[in-house]
């Protein structure tokens, strides 16, 4: 889904007097806005209730529940993550927020599915499997996320760099990027340029690009060769990487099903850790 702020920046020269001013008001008070009905809103800002359902058609969403949501989107990423810790100091105790945390990751854990299926996870895992080499490069926080992926791809495909691990420039690290290979990369907003450049690349070259990011319609998975979604909550995923890891933990874990030339590697790396020599 388009970020609510790109979509006004775009219409901003065809908007209407009536639609600048709910586009200012949405902009100023966007936590307000994100769960106001088409009527309330049109009241605040001193326009009528089709105005406002015009207003969602000229940003380019199908109706006011789109505009809504892709609202309450813009909400989650203004957020500084100074604001998210200020809102889990409201609990009332240590436990309460464990427990809150705990929570909202195992709902968004199991959103993954829903909003992915396991038939997208399975193309996804299809990709990789066939790729010559995967590059994986993980944005910001993602990095390690795709650390952890990396390490268990070694074990069941032929070739893998995983670009936070490189010391170099992603981009530099990834110069060798052919025809055949595949980039995997996690991000999440904003995305990048550094991250955009390295996919744009990465299709220039010919490879194949699959992308785990907030939204299929998002920046860089719009023009992916493979795409997953995963949910982040509501404090986004600088607060909780748990959904990211999960997703990353089923795709291993689909990779290796049915394989039992990479379950054996992975039984003797587990127990190579265990090995205390004479």
């Amino acid at each position: 889904m388009k970020r609510i702020s790109e979509a006004i920046s775009e219409s901003m020269p065809r908007m209407t007097r009536g639609q600048r001013l709910l586009a200012a008001f949405v902009t100023e008070h966007c936590d307000r806005a994100a769960f106001m009905s088409s009527f309330d809103l049109a009241a605040v800002s001193g326009v009528s209730q089709s105005t406002v359902i015009r207003f969602a058609s000229a940003l380019g969403y199908e109706s006011y529940t789109a505009l809504q949501q892709a609202l309450q989107l813009e909400l989650k990423y203004r957020l500084s993550t100074l604001e998210r810790f200020e809102m889990i100091e409201d609990a009332e105790s240590d436990t309460a927020v464990l427990e809150g945390i705990a929570a909202a990751d195992s709902v968004n854990i199991k959103k993954n599915i829903s909003r992915n299926g396991a038939e997208a996870i399975a193309a996804m895992c299809t990709r990789l499997s066939f790729a010559s080499k995967v590059y994986v490069y993980g944005q910001g926080h993602c990095a390690a996320a795709a650390i952890y992926i990396s390490s268990y791809l070694r074990f069941l495909l032929h070739s893998v760099c995983c670009l936070n691990q490189t010391g170099e420039e992603p981009l530099f690290s990834a110069s060798d990027i052919d025809c055949g290979d595949l980039l995997l990369l996690l991000s999440f907003p904003a995305h990048s340029d550094a991250t955009k450049r390295l996919a744009a690349y990465a299709r220039e070259r010919g490879a194949a690009v699959a992308v785990v990011s907030e939204s299929a319609d998002s920046d860089i998975a719009r023009s992916a060769d493979a795409a997953l979604v995963c949910e982040c909550g509501d404090f986004g995923v600088n607060g909780s990487l748990a959904p990211l890891m999960s997703l990353c933990t089923c795709i291993v874990c689909l990779l290796a099903r049915g394989d039992e030339k990479a379950q054996k590697r992975l039984r003797n790396a587990g127990d190579a850790i265990h090995f205390k020599g004479e």
